[in-house]
């Protein structure tokens, strides 16, 4: 009897264990752009018209939008030289970080000015058109 009772208790001791915390709920702004994106092409205005490169084949360079509308690099960290106001598709947000945020350290020997804004449209499904600064262009596609 006290073994079958030490067992319940157990078992109930561990059943009250909290589980990993889910990912938190991303702010409405940025909902349908959370996520992992890979470049696949880099673009610049000449004259009117776009001029747009193909990624290389073997290039993974992959940006995140995070749940507060904070974007990151590939490793986590605030990108060098990248404003952190967004403007989507004709929306100002400016991310304000829920959860800690670093800036990446090769940043330090980087000597660049930030533009003011990052304008992001959604010109298909599944794809984003970045326009970092005034000319410059990332089309990126959602990670799966």
């Amino acid at each position: 009897m006290n073994k079958l009772l030490l067992i319940l208790l157990v078992l109930f001791a561990f059943s009250q264990c909290k589980k990993d915390n889910p990912a938190p709920e991303p702010l409405p702004e940025v909902a349908s752009i959370v996520g992992k994106w890979r470049v696949i092409a880099y673009g610049r205005t000449v004259g009117d018209s776009l001029v747009t490169t193909p990624a290389a084949a073997g290039d993974k360079e992959i940006y995140e939008i995070r749940f507060d509308g904070m974007f990151l690099n590939e490793k986590g960290f605030l990108p060098c030289c990248m404003s952190q106001k967004l403007v989507i598709d004709g929306q100002v947000f400016v991310p304000k970080p829920l959860a800690p945020v670093k800036s990446d350290p090769s940043c330090m020997v980087v000597d660049c000015m930030p533009c003011p804004q990052i304008k992001i449209t959604r010109p298909v499904a599944e794809n984003l058109l970045i326009e970092p600064c005034t000319g410059l262009f990332l089309t990126l596609a959602r990670e799966k």
